[in-house]
């Protein structure tokens, strides 16, 4: 409780510092994380949310410069007021903090709604387009992620067959179940690593050129917002050049995964709804498909307990093999690979 006392106070003092041009009428804090810390003020221009950023100033230089140049184009992305300096963001004590409007607006249900996934991939689509051009500020540090697919397959593929020879020296029922599943997702690896090196990737990376599309690499509930001038995008701290199809792959995989369908239709109809608003060409999607081939999810389940040493769970490792063997059928079917 003094805790929040003492944050509350610390947001008041903030405002009244970097914000002395606005009338604070009140403040709350709705997200009390170390360093994360989110104020919403009421103030003289309306309300705001003062959010403290745990990333390193050359980002947040980064980041935020890209949302005011989505917000100066007319993107659906919440504006951020200025300081008294007429800066993006300040500083306490070696954090960059800044002020955002406050949207109103419900939360996409994307996974669990069908009508809410169709706008949320719309919505996404939309944001994608909108970033291309930005360029960077000449003295901070860029997120970018352009191009580098195929060395990032190729050490997780590396990194999953290095495990599998660690795993076999234990006895673990989480190692032991490592060692019976991880030949057919490093198969899996395998293949979508030799088709993502044979496809359109490298020439499309060419084409896009030094400041095309940006990913907003967290993009799911709490971060998109439907509104009545439609969707808007929010919290972008993990902006990157990339190409859009991670946030894409990301987007339809769960919301196939929580209705249990791995469906042709059903994916087709996802993918076309984030086409209606940002047309791929068929060798574009078709890099897609190929990162939804790419075990990524069996990765992420195992990589804290080999790269961290956490506890692995025989559990966890089983349903993620299960999640990874079921898209198959599937993806084999619109890849048109045996």
């Amino acid at each position: 409780m003094d805790e929040v006392m003492n944050n509350l106070d610390l947001g008041k003092r903030l405002m009244a510092v970097h914000y002395p041009h606005l009338e604070l009428f009140d403040i709350e804090i709705i997200q009390d994380e170390p360093i994360k810390t989110i104020w919403k003020v009421e103030t003289s221009i309306g309300m705001a949310c003062l959010k403290r950023i745990r990333k390193s100033l050359p980002i947040v230089k980064f980041t935020t410069a890209a949302q005011n140049y989505l917000y100066s184009k007319g993107a659906l992305v919440a504006g951020i007021i200025p300081t008294k300096e007429e800066e993006l963001f300040f500083v306490h004590e070696g954090y960059g903090l800044v002020l955002y409007e406050w949207i109103d607006g419900s939360d996409l249900e994307m996974e669990e709604v069908e009508e809410h996934a169709f706008a949320g991939l719309q919505g996404l689509a939309q944001f994608h387009k909108d970033t291309v051009g930005f360029v960077p500020p000449e003295d901070c540090q860029t997120y970018d992620r352009m191009g580098v697919w195929p060395h990032h397959y190729k050490n997780m593929l590396e990194e999953m067959k290095q495990w599998k020879v660690e795993a076999e020296k234990k006895t673990t029922a989480f190692d032991q179940a490592y060692v019976k599943l991880a030949d057919e997702m490093i198969q899996m690896a395998e293949q979508a690593t030799q088709m993502l090196q044979a496809s359109y990737y490298e020439e499309w990376i060419k084409e896009i050129g030094e400041y095309g599309y940006m990913c907003h690499q967290d993009y799911g509930k709490g971060n998109a917002l439907q509104t009545e001038k439609g969707v808007y995008v929010l919290d972008l701290d993990n902006v990157t050049y990339d190409i859009p199809l991670r946030d894409v792959r990301k987007l339809i995989t769960k919301r196939l995964e929580e209705i249990g369908a791995w469906d042709v239709s059903e994916l087709e109809r996802l993918v076309n709804s984030y086409e209606s608003i940002l047309p791929l060409t068929e060798e574009q999607r078709k890099i897609l498909y190929i990162d939804m081939l790419y075990p990524h999810q069996f990765y992420g389940c195992v990589k804290n307990p080999f790269k961290k040493g956490k506890e692995g769970e025989e559990k966890k490792i089983l349903k993620n093999y299960r999640i990874e063997m079921d898209k198959l059928p599937t993806l084999r079917q619109v890849l048109r690979i045996n």
